[in-house]
């Protein structure tokens, strides 16, 4: 048995790229016009009404001006198929007429491979019992009945592949058996439940019983575990697959399949609670819709939502489970970055259940109209200890503190800052120096390194290994215009000019980078040597964007020597300006703890600093 290979060489990656024509393929998605040497059209990956997508044939690179999305023939079928890079080299390969290297299987990897397209197959054929039971056999009426009356029409149901389990001990497992399935089977991936008997032996029987079906389907449509509800009042009212090899519920999202790239469109997900809710959006028109499988959100579930948006709304229900759980699932996505916003429907339970009552009109003006989380968990807190005293009202801000303080925006900082201070009827000053104070007793804590300096582009810095070479790069820091835009010029000139990389070198060295993945274009480009590893997807989806926005600079390279002189100029008077900012912090401190010595000699080298900055 045969695959591809995991590593591929860049050689042959660059051969797929260069055979490729990125005009064909990106017009499968994309409606492009030329525009002198360039095509344009509509971006596929944020809504616009004036076309800011480009396509360069010459350097086979896309960019959109408006959301800054860029990259190469792969990155684009990533993104836009939600391809891994192997997924998309795979496929421009065969749009090329080319064959991606294999290797021979170990035996174990074999009994592995054989194992997951087993569970993919027996799977696909669970899904189709229990679609078709549902919507053509005499015993699936009850469940057929039961969504009609959710409002849950044909083509809903074919859309998410939704079944029926008969009320019978062994529906799938005679099903299955004529299709040469193993009862075994179907217990190793959850679909049936062994039991020992009183004699020794062993006997089978169904998992899902008597249930509507929720068939769980991957990024890609394809059925990976499922969901069952009851139909009267019986318990559990849901069951689910358990986990298995081949299916993790923190790692997978109900409606995905649809979601991906509604929510692109949208700019925004929209994470729900239920299977149902997700449905019911779905059907109102809303397409960026998906569920937890539950309602804990895990981290890989946020990370997942990350890629697509940067924004979310939780749309959970407004029972006490459901507000518990948003606030966790909230305080996961602020860790992530993301910007977070909460649905509150006052009349309904949860998303399904409001639409049932109103439009879809009327929905999406209440998720134009959602609260930021941190009001959100303020109005929580407040409604469950109401702030009478003052340290009420200081343990309520310590409550908050860490929230606001996961914001990079110093702006949305203060306003939340403000929101506080407006209802706890305290000075916006009080309410900033309990939560600076908080700030710098977790700072402390975690046995920071004091940061003397005021300036907002300093942060802790942290180890990072990509392709066997590490880096110390600035975590959610701000890098001053000047020095990014110094950065991206020296490196569209060192990619015209490769002998310039030398100079670069001389003159500042290998660390000055502030940018990791500026650092790592210059180190690998133009050569481009490396081998590229599975597991890569994001970072080599990160470098072509780079490389994309470098390209499209609108700079003179004629006279490439004066500009990299400039550029060179400019990043070593930045750095000189953030050590003098650095130093006379450090005399400050200096200076109030009586070494005056100290100081002294502080200031001196202060003094031939700035000196050697006027030269």
């Amino acid at each position: 048995m045969l695959k591809v290979d995991n590593r591929i060489s860049e050689d042959f990656i660059e051969e797929v790229r260069r055979q490729a024509d990125i005009v064909e393929i990106i017009s499968e998605h994309v409606v492009l016009k030329r525009t002198g040497k360039n095509f344009q059209g509509l971006c596929p990956f944020h809504s616009e009404k004036t076309p800011s997508f480009n396509v360069n044939p010459d350097r086979q690179m896309f960019y959109c001006f408006g959301c800054q999305t860029g990259g190469n023939v792969f990155s684009f079928l990533m993104k836009k198929e939600n391809l891994s890079f192997i997924e998309a080299v795979r496929r421009v390969a065969e749009k090329v007429g080319l064959e991606l290297p294999a290797k021979e299987l170990s035996p174990q990897e074999k009994k592995n491979e054989r194992r997951r397209l087993r569970f993919k197959e027996i799977h696909e054929l669970a899904a189709a019992y229990f679609h078709e039971l549902l919507l053509h056999r005499p015993e699936g009426q009850a469940g057929l009945e039961y969504l009609k009356g959710r409002g849950i029409e044909e083509k809903t149901i074919k859309d998410f592949r939704l079944g029926y389990a008969p009320d019978r001990w062994d529906g799938l497992l005679s099903e299955l058996a004529g299709k040469g399935v193993l009862p075994e089977e179907l217990v190793d991936f959850g679909l049936a439940i062994q039991k020992i008997n009183e004699d020794g032996g062993n006997s089978f029987y169904d998992r899902f019983r008597g249930r509507i079906i929720y068939t769980i389907l991957d990024l890609h449509a394809s059925p990976i575990a499922f969901g069952g509800r009851v139909l009267d009042g019986s318990l559990p009212k849901y069951l689910n697959s358990p986990e298995t090899a081949f299916f993790h519920k923190g790692r997978n999202l109900y409606g995905i399949h649809f979601a991906s790239r509604g929510i692109r469109e949208a700019g925004y997900s929209l994470l729900l609670e239920g299977y149902m809710d997700t449905i019911a959006v779905y059907k109102a028109g809303f397409s960026n819709a998906v569920a937890s499988l539950g309602t804990a959100l895990t981290r890989d579930q946020a990370k997942i939502l990350k890629k697509y948006a940067n924004r979310i709304i939780i749309g959970y229900d407004s029972d006490e489970a459901g507000i518990q759980a948003a606030l966790r699932a909230g305080e996961i996505l602020l860790e992530e970055g993301m910007t977070v916003g909460v649905l509150v429907l006052e009349d309904a339970k949860d998303p399904d259940e409001f639409l049932r009552k109103h439009s879809p009109d009327e929905f999406r003006r209440k998720l134009e109209n959602t609260v930021t989380f941190i009001e959100y968990k303020y109005k929580v807190l407040a409604r469950a200890h109401p702030p009478r005293t003052i340290p009420d009202k200081a343990e309520l801000i310590r409550k908050l503190a860490p929230d606001i303080l996961k914001n990079p925006s110093p702006v949305e900082r203060e306003g939340y800052e403000r929101y506080l201070s407006l209802e706890l009827g305290l000075t916006l000053e009080a309410v900033q120096h309990e939560i600076n104070s908080l700030d710098k007793k977790s700072r402390d804590n975690k046995g920071k390194q004091e940061n003397f300096s005021q300036k907002q582009d300093i942060s802790v810095k942290k180890r990072n290994t990509i392709e066997g070479t590490e880096f110390d790069y600035p975590l959610d820091s701000f890098v001053p215009l000047g020095v990014f835009r110094a950065e991206q010029i020296i490196l569209r000139l060192v990619l015209e000019y490769p002998h310039l990389k030398a100079r670069v070198l001389e003159n500042l060295k290998q660390d000055f980078w502030r940018l990791r993945e500026h650092q790592y274009i210059f180190t690998h480009y133009p050569e481009k040597n490396l081998d590229y590893t599975e597991n890569d997807d994001s970072w080599y989806e990160q470098i072509q964007r780079r490389l994309a926005e470098i390209y499209q600079l609108d700079i003179d390279t004629n006279h490439a020597e004066i500009l990299l002189q400039d550029c060179i100029t400019s990043i070593l008077a930045a750095k000189n300006r953030e050590t003098v900012e650095d130093l006379q912090a450090k005399m400050i401190r200096l200076e109030k703890s009586g070494d005056m010595a100290g100081a002294l000699a502080v200031l001196q080298e202060i003094g031939e600093r700035l000196k050697r900055g006027e030269k």
